[in-house]
This record gives structure tokens, C-alpha cells and sequence, in this order.
């Protein structure tokens, strides 16, 4: 067993915290241990949150139309992609049926997802309705993901029944201006504070596998404990044809498993939630999630590529005899 990963791996498990340097030489290290990394990952795990694991699906609100630039998606109409460039709403009618598919399923949460900046007044209007409609009538938790809001914004929100806001740094600071010019990560960072500040609880993680440095993987992590994040979504970019980042090469599965090791050791006590691009790039590794420090998923098709079905999901959970969660 490497002493330098045994001695970290305590530090966590009687409540202390690893600072950079030691963050550092850890990812360093288990580069050639990393056995050892996925063994205390998995024991860091089940003493903070046990066999208990955390479920999710989203239904986009409005698909396509997006004037932001973000690098790695395909709704942005500043690329040419498969997705239509017109923003295509939802129904009300069909964000309702996928809610009630997701109670019928044993998911306890459902988020909207709004392509774009942020949702007009109207918009913004109708997802405040929809939001109490699936609390009274469904008694899921319910997210949204609308983009940068304002304090105001996020209050009536919380007002409307809304549990959680998701909102993704992306990256680190260093690197998003790479991979986002239409918006700063400013922007990203105040709109959390935003959430917070309403008494929302708070998603916010980032994309891997889109040209970033170990360093900034490490970088928005520290980030990330700093803005005091409960849960955070890792997504593993799924290059989209028409995007600048259409040609990038996918991360190993087990170079996946050692990010998300890292994370549960630096975010010990935050739910990780592994989401897109967990079938693209995992394969049949995907139970190794698990192990490695996962403790929430996002299950079902994603917003433009597909997922894996939710009864699947559900018992690849109950062959590793873990249970699914609705807080």
C-alpha cells in the first residue's frame, strides 16, 4: 500500500482537509498507484456517505438558439452543428410527462435545462409555474439550469419550490477563457454566490477532456471547496461534430476514475455526480464510478447526446448494494 496516499487518505477520514501542496504530490503520486488512489477513494466514500447514492434526470426547457460561445456545445448557433439553430420550448406538457417519468422511475429529482444566456421575463414566468406544478403534483425534487441569473432572480426561484440550482464553473479560471468568450467566469462565480445567497442548494462542477491541465483540474476543485459546493457534476466531454472541440481526444476510462478519485479526496464530504459523458467515455467501466468516489448520478439521455435508460441505472445500483437517495 503506498504510505504517501495511506497517510493523506487518514488525514480525510478523521475530518481534515489536504492543502494544494499536498493535493499536488497526490495526484503526482498516483500516476503510478493508482490502485491504491481508487481503494482509499472508495473507503473515503462509504465513511462520509455509505451505501447511500444520489439520482437525477433533466428535461431541457428550451434546446438551441444559444448566442453564448461555449467550445464544447453543439446548441450554439455560432457553430455549425446538427442541432437546430432556432431555440426550439419545451412544452409544458412534455416537461410535465418527463417529470411524472421520473417519479414512476424511483428518480427523486428532475432538472429543467434553458439553452442560453438567461430566460426572458416570459420564460423565466413560466419555468416559476412548472417548478410548483411538479413539487404539488409529483412530490420530486426539482433543479433548473437557466443560465447567469441575478439575486432577485434566484429568490423567487427558492419562492417557487426550486431545491437546487445547477450552474458549472466549466474549468478554472486560468483556462476558461479558451473555452468561453461570450460570458467571464466572473459571471459564473456571482451567479452561484446567488444561489447560495437565496438559500438554494447549489450544483456546480465542470467539464474534463476539453484540453485543460492536471493543474486546472486540481484548480477548479479548490475552487469549488472554496465556494463551499455540496455537489458536484463531472462531465466528460462528448466532442460534438461542428465544434471547435469536435477533434479532441477522448480521457482513458481509468484516467477518468483517477479525476474523480482525486476529487473525492479533495472534496471529501461533496456529493460527486458523474454526468455527460459517463457512457461515451466509460464504457463497461461505468460501476467503477463507484469505487472511485461517485455518490450521486445523472441517469437517463442528456440535453444532445444520448445516456443510458434509467432502469439500467437503477440496477447497476442495486447489483453494487447501493440505494438510491432523495436527499
Amino acid at each position: 500500500m503506498n504510505i504517501l496516499i495511506t497517510e493523506y487518505a487518514n488525514i480525510i477520514l478523521v475530518g481534515g482537509l489536504l492543502d494544494r501542496a499536498q493535493i499536488d504530490s497526490l495526484s503526482v503520486e498516483s500516476e503510478d498507484a493508482f490502485w491504491d488512489l481508487l481503494y482509499w477513494s472508495n473507503v473515503i466514500r462509504e465513511k462520509f456517505f455509505g451505501n447511500k447514492i444520489r439520482v437525477c434526470s433533466i428535461v431541457p426547457g428550451r434546446l438551441g438558439g444559444c448566442d453564448q460561445d461555449c467550445a464544447f456545445c453543439s446548441q450554439s448557433i455560432k457553430y455549425d452543428t446538427a442541432t437546430e439553430k432556432k431555440a426550439q420550448t419545451i412544452s409544458d406538457e412534455q416537461i410535465l410527462s418527463a417529470a411524472a417519468d421520473a417519479a414512476n422511475n424511483g428518480v427523486p429529482f428532475i432538472g429543467i435545462v434553458n439553452s442560453g444566456r438567461a430566460p426572458s421575463t416570459n420564460e423565466f414566468a413560466r419555468l416559476e409555474k412548472l417548478i410548483a406544478k411538479i413539487k404539488s403534483d409529483y412530490g420530486i425534487g426539482v433543479c433548473a439550469s437557466l443560465g447567469i441569473l441575478t439575486a432577485e432572480q434566484m429568490q423567487k426561484l427558492a419562492a417557487a419550490g426550486l431545491d437546487r440550482y445547477n450552474h458549472n464553473l466549466e474549468t478554472s479560471e486560468r483556462y476558461y477563457g479558451k473555452i468561453v468568450t461570450t460570458h467571464k467566469y466572473a459571471d459564473r462565480v456571482n451567479t452561484v454566490k446567488a444561489a447560495k445567497q437565496a438559500d438554494l442548494g447549489v450544483c456546480c462542477g465542470g467539464l474534463f477532456g476539453i484540453g485543460e491541465t492536471h493543474a486546472d483540474r486540481i484548480d477548479m476543485a479548490m475552487a469549488l471547496r472554496e465556494l463551499e459546493i455540496d455537489m458536484v457534476p463531472m462531465n466528460f466531454l462528448h466532442p460534438i461534430e461542428g465544434t471547435p472541440l469536435a477533434d479532441s481526444e477522448e480521457i482513458p476510462p481509468k484516467e477518468i476514475l483517477r479525476i474523480i478519485a482525486l476529487y473525492r479526496f479533495i472534496l471529501p464530504k461533496a456529493h460527486l455526480k458523474a454526468a455527460g459523458g459517463r457512457v461515451l467515455n466509460l464504457r463497461d467501466m461505468q460501476s467503477w464510478i463507484f469505487p472511485a468516489g461517485v455518490t450521486s448520478i445523472l441517469t437517463g439521455n442528456y440535453l444532445t447526446t444520448a445516456g443510458r435508460a434509467v432502469q439500467e441505472d437503477m440496477q447497476m445500483l442495486k447489483d453494487m448494494g447501493l440505494e438510491a437517495i432523495s436527499n
